[in-house]
């Protein structure tokens, strides 16, 4: 994460952390960082501390196990994949973080499993909230957030970034909406610099020989 911070000087004001509860998903979605090679939900220890730092509903009596860090874990990797295919500049709209389209397959079955109920609370006002107990109920009032955000027109401002080696979820404050990188500075400028070094070697190759051969007639 100290990485990440470090280098928020560099990344472009359009674009950043996400508007209030949104950004709790955004940051379970960045609890691996590739670039740093670091896991904040490594163990089952390490998910209940992460869980009780956002305050999530459940997540100060979350005793997980096995079974929960792996439900934690791949959420967040359909997760990641969903958003992923938010960024329609530059990539497959059905992309997601393996390079298949499964992701928002994934994510409906795991969301299917989730337990939420209506909730009155004493002023009337009337929600949903997530059910269950523990860890499950604070990873589904993650999955309300994203229902949440999707309501209100913001959940597909979020994504991924579309360099394979970073894949760090950012918000896109864009008015086009049309955001590829958390840093047009660092992700964005390696991307065309790749792009350019493809285009020119492409350029300066010789023409292969099977394109005569292929020019052939039949039985030659």
């Amino acid at each position: 994460m100290a990485g990440r911070i470090g280098a928020a000087a560099g990344r472009d004001a359009d674009i950043g952390q996400a508007p209030g509860r949104l950004a709790t998903v955004q940051a379970f979605v960045n609890t691996l960082d590739l670039e740093q090679g670091t896991d904040e939900i490594s163990s089952p220890s390490a998910l209940d501390a992460w869980l009780r730092s956002t305050g999530l509903p459940g997540s100060a009596a979350g005793r997980s196990g096995p079974g929960e860090l792996a439900v934690a874990v791949e959420l967040r990797d359909a997760l990641r994949g969903v958003l992923r295919s938010h960024v329609t500049h530059g990539r497959p709209a059905n992309a997601d973080v393996t390079g298949g389209p499964g992701a928002a397959t994934r994510l409906a079955k795991l969301s299917s499993a989730m337990q939420a109920r209506i909730s009155a609370d004493a002023d009337g006002s009337v929600r949903i909230v997530a059910g269950d107990s523990g860890t499950r109920e604070a990873l589904a009032e993650l999955m309300l957030i994203a229902a949440e955000a999707h309501t209100l027109g913001t959940w597909t401002r979020l994504k991924v970034c579309s360099a394979d080696d970073c894949q760090w979820a950012f918000y896109d404050r864009s008015p086009t909406r049309s955001g590829c990188w958390c840093s047009m500075q660092i992700c964005g400028s390696r991307a065309k610099s790749r792009a350019y070094r493809s285009r020119t070697a492409t350029a300066g190759r010789p023409a292969t020989a099977s394109r005569s051969a292929r020019t052939e007639a039949p039985g030659a």
